[in-house]
């Protein structure tokens, strides 16, 4: 009688509110992979939800951002003009294959120093550098798409970071660090690049040259002293992220890749250069 009871106890306890039989997915991150891709959708509170899709073999990234609703096992996503559902079960969420999706904690990152990260939200891109100096280099570029009537132009911050366990502080950001991405307060954005030594110091290690475009923005940041990262918006939800190592002799820089075709020697004129025949200017911040 006793178990009959503690049963039954337990069904309703489960069983009252929105979620039903169904777990609550408000607060919680996930993570589901297919070869090279991966998506992680996180619920940031019981209304707004965040989504990362990204192919690591391409670097290409799509952040959308909205909100989501629940209806018995259906989990409603409604991100950037674009609807999405994922099942949920008693313990889990699942993808349209049934496949079920990884739940995702907090991690403490063995090191921060050199990490960047960025993404888009509501058509702006916005990345954050952590310098091994100890300043946070945040650039954030308004109207990506370069809509009428709304200003399209690149702003810039430096601040003091610091990292308490899962936690980075720096200025007015405060995020949660999760294995591929950073949880802000109203977003999640990608880590798009580690260092492999952040200490050594070069002549280039921390600068931002911004792309001289009409069109969509991008940048290539320096990360290190033998590492870039170049970032090239694609839309107003998608950025391509290209890696690869440098050497400055002079005044020229050799770019090296895994792509032979992307391999290039570039000369620096005055605060410029010309990289796959796109022209870089130095901000000087």
């Amino acid at each position: 009688m006793k178990r009959f009871y503690f049963a039954l106890f337990l069904l309703l306890a489960v069983s009252c509110g929105k979620n039903g039989l169904y777990i609550s997915v408000d607060n919680t991150a996930w993570e589901t992979t297919e070869d090279t891709k991966v998506a992680w959708p996180v619920f940031l509170d019981g209304e707004r939800v965040s989504l990362i899709q990204a192919d690591m073999s391409s670097g290409l990234y799509q952040t959308l951002n909205g909100t989501f609703a629940v209806d018995g096992h259906r989990v409603l996503l409604t991100v950037d003009g674009t609807s999405l559902q994922i099942t949920r079960t008693f313990s889990h969420l699942k993808n349209s294959r049934n496949k079920n999706y990884k739940r995702l904690s907090p991690v403490t990152p063995a090191s921060s120093a050199g990490n960047l990260w960025a993404g888009l939200k509501d058509g702006n891109l916005r990345f954050l550098y952590l310098s091994p100096g100890g300043k946070c280099m945040e650039g954030t570029f308004t109207n990506v798409e370069h809509k009428e009537g709304i200003r399209a132009d690149w702003s810039w911050k430096r601040m003091d970071w610091d990292v308490n366990g899962n936690q980075l502080v720096t200025g007015d950001v405060a995020g949660t660090f999760y294995e591929g991405f950073l949880r802000l307060d109203t977003e999640i954005i990608p880590c798009i690049s580690t260092v492999e030594d952040p200490d050594a110091s070069s002549s280039l290690k921390g600068t931002i040259w911004t792309l001289q475009t009409s069109s969509y923005p991008g940048f290539i940041l320096f990360t290190s002293a033998t590492e870039f990262t170049r970032v090239l918006v694609q839309s107003g939800v998608a950025l391509k992220v290209l890696r690869g190592t440098y050497v400055r002799t002079g005044n020229s820089i050799e770019f090296k890749t895994d792509s032979m075709e992307l391999n290039q020697v570039c000369a620096i004129q005055g605060s410029r250069f010309t990289y796959l025949e796109k022209t870089y200017s130095r901000v000087p911040f």
